[in-house]
């Protein structure tokens, strides 16, 4: 073969390149599905792109969940997800006092429909001291304190959520339980903003981001169809 004919059938090759690349990206409908996460230990996701450019998706890990949903487009390639802003804060608010059964001070966090919540930190002003108390069961938490407490603060690390301050000194009196009811806004819900996937042989990948569980910040998420 000489150098002539070898260059001209390379230049050939390259110019049909485009035309098979172009052949290779995948249209919405046969990206639409239901996709999985693979391979990160403890973690289960699903996402879920409908053909008609909605979006589902949840992740648990451990104690901790979230979920969302929004509209999906595919653009040069890329799935595109976006979601609302999901920007309004879970707020705590102080309910009532109730008599303690135990004689002790007790802090209890209830639902909106009123059922007591597990996994609420709580720190504690009292006896001239503050400090971290512990985190609520499913029957509230005692605190050790001997004189009524002056401030309690409640968060909720596992999403991430700063502890929030309230003052209860003027509450003092004869019954011992703090009940706080949690509005939970967005809690739980995980913005997508322009949030770029890469399809490739029938999965999708993603860079997992902005998470209050650091060590899954920034890990490549590889979701197969299901």
């Amino acid at each position: 073969m000489t150098v002539r004919f070898r260059a001209a059938t390379l230049l050939l090759a390259i110019a049909g390149a485009p035309a098979a690349a172009h052949a290779q990206v995948p249209d919405a409908a046969s990206v639409a599905g239901t996709y999985c996460l693979a391979g990160v230990r403890e973690v289960g996701s699903c996402l879920r792109l409908h053909p008609g450019g909605r979006f589902e998706y949840f992740l648990a890990y451990g104690a901790y969940d979230e979920n969302s949903e929004g509209t999906w487009k595919l653009e040069r390639g890329e799935v595109i997800l976006d979601s609302p802003a999901y920007d309004k804060q879970p707020t705590f608010a102080f309910k009532r006092l109730q008599h303690s059964d135990t004689d002790t001070f007790d802090v209890v966090v209830e639902t909106q429909n009123g059922h007591a919540i597990a996994g609420i930190g709580v720190r504690v002003t009292c006896d001239g001291r503050t400090f971290r108390a512990g985190v609520t069961q499913g029957q509230g938490f005692a605190i050790e304190c001997r004189t009524a407490p002056s401030v309690i603060a409640l968060g909720l690390e596992m999403f991430g959520l700063d502890y929030q301050t309230i003052d209860v000194s003027s509450r003092a009196g004869d019954d011992k339980v703090y009940v706080f009811g949690l509005d939970p806004g967005d809690l739980g819900r995980k913005r997508f903003a322009s949030h770029r996937l890469q399809p490739r042989n029938g999965s999708l990948t993603m860079i997992y981001r902005d998470t209050p569980i650091r060590e899954l910040d920034g890990r490549p998420f590889r979701y197969e169809r299901q």
